[in-house]
């Protein structure tokens, strides 16, 4: 994924019930744009194979396919009072690339040439399989996270707890007032970033989420991306409360003691 400096991250959440695919643009700590795009279709997303589909007859020119592509976009980002404009289009790869501006932003998009498949974010397979890193093994703990070779980081003295979602995810609503109860208990032990459509602490989220929601990332030693709701809201708290606790020291004690069998699991 491609950081810039003022759109920070992008973030993709699919519904596939409905074929719906929200991108979250955040911009600057003033500003967040929500570009909440239907896709028409099938999406894959990190690799793309097209074949022509159809007859000549339903080929798209270039402009036809721009200008169709472009109501889209712009009615989508309406309600937020941007606009995109159009820099150009060239055929590659058997699509159409569209480069567009959205203020001072500039980005490609692709789109079939019938005009039926957007895709806001492309991945050619041969550069990308190039590129990837080979990939250890992750140790895992309770509540299935992922252990990390990372110091503690710390605010005053004491760790960090880090939340990222957004409330057009229904999975970071639950995963959110779980961890908001686990964190009352630990008020005075524990420090709380609460990024519910945020665009603080992008560099912690870039660093453990790959791009997705939710996350946590608890005193940078544990992580995990996606929620606990499949395990149940008890078992979810009493893994999160463990965990803290194994990075406070067992403080606040009355608190810790309730889940000692738990921390003792923790490596």
């Amino acid at each position: 994924m491609r950081v810039r400096k003022k759109y920070k991250s992008l973030l993709l959440y699919f519904n596939r019930k409905n074929n719906y695919m929200m991108i979250n643009l955040f911009q600057s700590k003033k500003n967040l744009i929500f570009l909440a795009i239907g896709v028409i279709g099938i999406l894959v997303v990190g690799a793309v194979i097209y074949t022509t589909l159809g007859s000549e007859k339903d080929i798209l020119s270039g402009d036809e396919a721009a200008e169709k592509a472009m109501i889209f976009i712009n009615k989508s980002l309406e309600q937020k009072g941007i606009t995109a404009s159009l820099i150009e289009i060239i055929e590659e790869r058997g699509l159409y690339k569209i480069k567009l501006k959205i203020e001072e932003e500039e980005f490609d998009t692709y789109i079939t040439k019938d005009g039926k498949l957007f895709f806001p974010q492309f991945i050619v397979l041969e550069e990308a399989e190039n590129e990837q890193p080979e990939q250890q093994e992750q140790k895992q703990t309770i509540g299935n996270f992922s252990i990390t070779e990372d110091e503690i980081c710390e605010e005053d003295g004491k760790p960090i707890v880090y939340f990222f979602g957004s409330e057009g995810c229904p999975h970071c609503g639950w995963q959110h007032s779980v961890i908001e109860r686990v964190m009352t208990k630990f008020e005075g032990s524990a420090a709380f970033h609460n990024n519910m459509d945020s665009d603080e602490d992008m560099d912690v989220f870039s660093k453990y989420s790959g791009g997705s929601i939710p996350t946590l990332v608890l005193g940078c030693k544990y992580y995990r991306v996606g929620s606990g709701q499949r395990a149940g809201e008890e078992e979810e708290s009493n893994a999160l409360t463990a965990i803290i606790c194994k990075l406070t020291q067992n403080q606040p004690t009355e608190v810790c003691s309730d889940v000692q069998d738990l921390i003792n699991q923790i490596e």
